[in-house]
């Protein structure tokens, strides 16, 4: 059992040095195809590359293999994003948190496809988020109760990715809730604030998106 993946996106990464000093050296790497260009600058030997291989550089992959990093490589014309398929080869070292770096970015149907993922594996049990310097998202499947770690200010949106999520309870923001049902297509749940060092969400039923974000992005 892993106790934590990293997972290495193509996507938008701004500041590597933030990204780099987010890594454990107990974590174990994956990189998605092109995440393995954001690893390389960062110094990182990943574990692992999976994807199609069509937008990692020829020099990453040739340094990459020559230091020992496994690739398992698919067909450009495939099914599943080289993502959903970086997470598939997680979910099979048994982790119990997953963070996904380079998941964000201007593409906004690659970034919806990203947040989808977020959903299956939550349903598994899983811990997992999609993070960059200024967000932070996950999926709470109910039912749950679950400590939001942040700092007082920070910003938090809850949207109902079922039809609707039962007995939402919020301790620790401006505008508290209790036993409340929250509607997909209702935004009673966006930009709420963390108020206290002790933020906690609960919920009864249903999937629940978190996104928390830093003031002033």
């Amino acid at each position: 059992m892993q106790s934590r993946c990293l997972v290495i996106a193509g996507g938008e990464i701004k500041d590597y040095s933030w990204h780099r000093g987010f890594i454990s050296p107990q974590d174990f790497i994956i990189c998605a195809d092109g995440g393995a260009n954001h690893a390389f600058k960062m110094g990182l030997t990943p574990n692992l590359v999976v994807g199609d291989l069509d937008s990692i550089d020829p020099l990453v992959e040739r340094e990459l293999r020559a230091a020992g990093c496994s690739f398992l490589v698919y067909p450009r014309e495939k099914d599943q994003t080289d993502l959903q398929l970086a997470l598939a080869e997680a979910v099979k070292r048994f982790p119990r948190k997953v963070i996904v770096l380079g998941g964000l970015g201007a593409r906004l149907d690659h970034t919806l496809a990203n947040i989808a993922l977020l959903l299956p594996m939550a349903e598994r049990g899983i811990d997992i988020k999609l993070v960059d310097q200024t967000q932070e998202i996950g999926v709470l499947y109910g039912p749950a109760q679950v400590k939001v770690e942040g700092e007082v200010g920070d910003l938090v949106s809850l949207l109902p990715l079922s039809k609707t999520v039962t007995g939402v309870t919020l301790v620790g923001f401006y505008y508290p809730l209790f036993q409340t049902t929250l509607v997909a297509g209702d935004t009673l749940g966006i930009s709420n604030q963390i108020t206290a060092d002790q933020a906690q969400v609960n919920l009864q039923s249903g999937a629940l998106l978190v996104i928390k974000t830093k003031p002033g992005t």
